[in-house]
């Protein structure tokens, strides 16, 4: 089986619960986490952050961010960790889910990948790429194409999941499409190109969102798991070779896909901002102008600055 078999072939939901340390004699808290990959896990691990915990975690691992949204916005996760779009167009919608935390990374590693002979977005028209509906794909997707002066009706689309569309483009039927890590890297080894990141299209954060009815009994430790996760993120950037090796093992993939992308695109996390409600006011006003919201939506009440 090829490392891209292995690595898109990863469709399941699995899960792994943590015991930590109790602080008190009472039975400790269980946190519910959404996780992509097992991505923070693996990093929270390494790091030694998981050690002397005083509540459990327990860790669902998903392969791409909707369901991880649509999970906290049902109550079956307690906090995930996923890409804005789905967040604000479940908030939009009225969904309870707040946002504690905001990660980022430098958008060298968010962008649209090309089929060899496609070398800039101008060379997309009368192509098809493939994009999902309401994500960074489409978002990043419609920018560049404006940028570049293409109208986005001049390209044929096809709705396809990450996995999907770089399994499509691997097998030539669609031209090229919208993506992040590890797509990227897995597409470059395989002799895509990237034609155009995300840098001066959008942000692409990462939020840290949580279900707002557990956020009464379980703030603290959310808050905690927070923490936890800005050291440990901030102790990947000088172990990457270390997390690379961790991480494709539990994702059976290559070390030099993820040492590729860790070094590509390492992640800060961070507190809610101005910029950050700023940035997610531009996204939900996208989603709205594309048609992907009924109404304008005002993200404010969206974040969550208590923690």
């Amino acid at each position: 089986m090829t490392t891209r078999q292995k690595l898109l072939g990863l469709l399941g939901l699995a899960s792994l619960v943590l015991h930590g340390t109790p602080a008190y004699a009472a039975a400790p808290q269980t946190l519910v986490v959404g996780d992509q990959f097992f991505s923070n896990r693996i990093v929270l691990e390494l790091s030694g952050e998981l050690k002397d915990l005083p509540y459990k975690i327990d860790f669902k691992r998903f392969n791409t961010g909707s369901p991880v949204a649509s999970a906290v916005a049902s109550g079956a996760l307690d906090i995930g960790v996923v890409g804005d779009t789905p967040v604000i167009s479940l908030a939009a919608n009225g969904a309870p889910v707040k946002v504690v935390a905001s990660t980022q990374t430098s958008l060298n590693g968010v962008g649209i990948v090309a089929r060899p002979g496609i070398l800039s977005v101008a060379d997309l028209k009368g192509k098809t790429v493939a994009i999902w509906n309401g994500s960074w794909s489409q978002q990043m997707m419609f920018k560049a194409l404006d940028e570049a002066g293409v109208p986005r009706d001049s390209v044929n689309y096809k709705f396809l999941l990450p996995a999907e569309a770089s399994m499509a483009l691997s097998q030539g039927d669609i031209d090229a499409f919208g993506t992040w890590e590890p797509y990227v890297s897995l597409q470059e080894k395989e002799g895509s190109t990237l034609i155009r990141n995300a840098k001066g299209l959008m942000s692409a954060p990462t939020y840290v969102v949580a279900y707002e009815p557990v956020l009464a009994q379980k703030g603290e430790i959310i808050k905690d798991f927070v923490e936890r996760l800005t050291r440990a993120r901030e102790w990947s950037q000088s172990h990457v070779d270390e997390y690379a090796a961790a991480w494709s093992k539990a994702n059976q993939s290559s070390p030099e896909i993820a040492k590729a992308w860790f070094k590509r695109d390492a992640i800060t996390v961070l507190p809610i901002s101005p910029t950050i409600v700023s940035e997610a006011q531009a996204t939900s006003d996208f989603l709205y102008d594309a048609k992907l919201l009924k109404k304008p939506y005002d993200v404010t009440p969206m974040f969550d600055r208590a923690l």
